[in-house]
């Protein structure tokens, strides 16, 4: 077994590499995060601040590992509001509890696979609310709803739940580090780079690095296979009640509350290999009008219409094939890839980091390492 002051270096301080950090730091092993972008911070590089985000697994059963780790993330929220509720002292991660809506204007094909382990999952009639109040309000020939169910989901208010992450960290005894590190000469040299910063801070060299470097390990590691999922959004006044989804047969919509903000993010788009950063107004449009006839409630404008605070445009990671989580040996240097989480890292984070660790810990107790979990 490794001995418990191992010094894991962590690219990335996204959902991804916070959770880990947060993970790897209370199993006993000491942390540094280096990132270019921290809570707070605002950048088209910095994907998990533009998030909506809440627990909508995107995972089919084809791949049972994602599945898994949503599964285990679902869980883990559920324990931490638990905890939160039996004792008030406890910092807040900006986590609550919301009836979910999922609304198909088509019959349903997909496997409900995730029904079992969500909270008072059940399926909607009708002429059950809100569904029978959608549809009737829906003009002919705009589509109407054909299959709804409800269940009880976690919404996220990020920007809070970025920062409770890195405090937890911090807590238990990991630096955070701003700094920028090469990209361009692949990720031998960055993991140099990040080594020598470290040091530069009065930390040790690395006994394992986690490269949790999202999009950005497209250029990094020079993998062909990632590419962005542009997401455009609309925040609003106003924090709704509950959280819908809808697929549309040419459209997704979707509401999601930020718990605690007074607001709420209306969405969205999956625009795959698109990389620009500025909103498009006819999106703008389109996701306010699905919005008015779904949460109607949130509409407290003078004129009748949504209170706009921002639009926005974010860049998940996608990556052919899923996520990357296995061990790699480069340049003599142990690394663990955490990253290409597309539209779910927020739900994969969980079960994504207790694998980060457990493979942190085998590339720790056995060399030369050249696994491929």
């Amino acid at each position: 077994m490794p001995t418990p002051n191992n010094h894991i270096i962590v690219l990335g301080a996204g959902v991804t590499g916070l959770t880990s950090a947060v993970f790897l730091v209370e199993a006993g092993h000491d942390v540094t995060v280096i990132a270019a972008h921290v809570p707070g911070d605002s950048s088209i590089e910095y994907t998990s601040p533009w998030a909506g985000a809440h627990w909508h697994t995107h995972a089919t059963p084809e791949d049972p590992r994602a599945c898994d780790w949503d599964v285990q993330t679902y869980e883990y929220w559920i324990g931490v509001l638990e905890r939160e509720g039996r004792d008030g002292t406890l910092p807040k991660a900006g986590l609550k509890l919301y009836d979910s809506f999922k609304y198909w204007d088509f019959p349903v094909k997909e496997a409900i696979w995730w029904a079992p382990y969500v909270k008072e999952y059940r399926v909607l009639a009708d002429h059950q609310e809100p569904f029978c109040s959608i549809n009737g309000s829906t003009p002919e020939g705009a589509g109407k709803i054909q299959a709804a169910v409800v269940y009880r989901a976690v919404a996220v208010n990020v920007a809070q739940y970025l920062l409770y992450l890195q405090e937890r960290a911090r807590k238990a005894g990991a630096v955070v580090i701003k700094a920028r590190l090469p990209v361009d000469q692949g990720l031998q040299h960055a993991l140099e780079a990040a080594e020598r910063e470290a040091m530069s801070k009065g930390r040790r060299k690395g006994d394992c690095f986690v490269n949790a470097t999202g999009l950005g390990a497209a250029k990094l590691c020079g993998d062909e296979t990632m590419y962005p999922i542009r997401g455009q959004t609309v925040l609003v006044k106003g924090e709704a009640a509950t959280i819908f989804t809808r697929s549309g047969v040419d459209y997704g919509a979707y509401c999601i509350p930020r718990p605690g903000s007074g607001s709420t993010i209306l969405g969205g788009t999956k625009e795959k290999g698109v990389w620009s950063e500025t909103p498009d107004p006819k999106v703008t449009e389109q996701i306010l009008k699905h919005a008015a006839l779904n949460i109607p409630e949130l509409m407290t404008g003078p004129d009748g219409g949504f209170e706009i605070i921002s639009v926005q445009c974010g860049l998940r990671p996608g990556r052919h094939g899923g996520a990357r989580v296995e061990i790699e040996r480069v340049g003599g240097k142990r690394v663990v890839h955490a990253y290409g989480h597309a539209g779910g890292g927020y739900q994969n984070s969980i079960g994504s980091a207790r694998l980060t660790l457990r493979l942190v810990e085998e590339s720790l107790a056995c060399a030369p390492v050249a696994a491929r979990l």
